[in-house]
């Protein structure tokens, strides 16, 4: 979990550029989709581990981070905009014609 919070703040940091022209829904969409990643978690902790820099273990748990961040940052993305795109839905007795 440690490595995946740091995950989503290091990489999602620079969304906030987009304050500027985006809802701050989108722009929490947005930063949540730039923090996937798995490529270069994998080859950052090889290299890591071949010059003795990282041990096994940490190696494993950096890769695991960036697999959940693949599978869940995208999923809490979209069901953020999702939300954002559904017009407000009014109580029933405003709705019903008098």
């Amino acid at each position: 979990p440690l490595f995946l919070a740091v995950l989503l703040v290091v990489r999602a940091l620079p969304a906030l550029l987009y304050r500027s022209v985006a809802s701050s829904r989108e722009v929490a969409a947005a930063g949540l989709l730039q923090a996937t990643s798995i490529g270069f978690l994998v080859v950052a902790t090889q290299i890591g581990q071949e010059m003795g820099l990282i041990s096994a273990a940490n190696a494993a748990a950096v890769i695991a981070a960036g697999l959940l961040s693949v599978l869940l940052f995208p999923l809490a993305a979209l069901a953020l905009l999702r939300s954002a795109g559904q017009p407000q839905r009014q109580p029933a007795a405003a709705a019903a014609p008098n």
